[in-house]
């Protein structure tokens, strides 16, 4: 199953969609908040079912989950925009809770900076911001591709 990664997008979906049309055979889009109506833009305008979680910028998006665990071929992705595991001074909060939930693999945002870590096995990627990327960072979207026997991960510079 091949995912789109996506998070931090602030109203700013033009590069997003440029870059979700080139892609072949997507499965499945997922955004981590900033901003969960973006997401819903982003499903009608592609067509591909679109998974979102709230940030901290969707205070009024009540309807919208803080956070979801999928299961894609026995493995459990635990999704969360981040701001509740004080993502921006590390991802040990973030590393514990996937721990707790039998997570295989953790998605988040709020930091606007594209990051790929693997720790005890349990892959955490950030996705960045299409748009608004940290002074660290460049434009990006991760992509994740999930087997029954593996999970690959990559950020797509923009």
């Amino acid at each position: 199953m091949k995912i789109a990664v996506i998070s931090d997008t602030h109203k700013l979906i033009n590069k997003v969609l440029h870059s979700l049309r080139n892609m072949e055979n997507l499965d499945l889009i997922i955004h981590l908040g900033d901003y969960a109506k973006d997401a819903r833009e982003i499903e009608k305008a592609m067509n591909i079912e679109t998974i979102c979680v709230r940030g901290n910028g969707d205070y009024l998006d009540k309807d919208v989950d803080l956070e979801k665990v999928l299961e894609i071929y026995n493995k459990k992705i635990f999704l969360t925009h981040g701001h509740n595991y004080d993502v921006k001074n590390g991802v040990s909060k973030l590393f514990y809770r996937a721990k707790e939930l039998e997570c295989d693999v953790v998605l988040f945002g709020h930091t606007h900076m594209s990051t790929i870590l693997e720790y005890e096995n349990i892959l955490i990627l950030n996705p960045g911001s299409p748009e608004e990327p940290s002074s660290v960072s460049k434009g990006s979207i991760g992509l994740l591709e999930i087997s029954e026997n593996d999970v690959k991960s990559e950020i797509i510079i923009l």
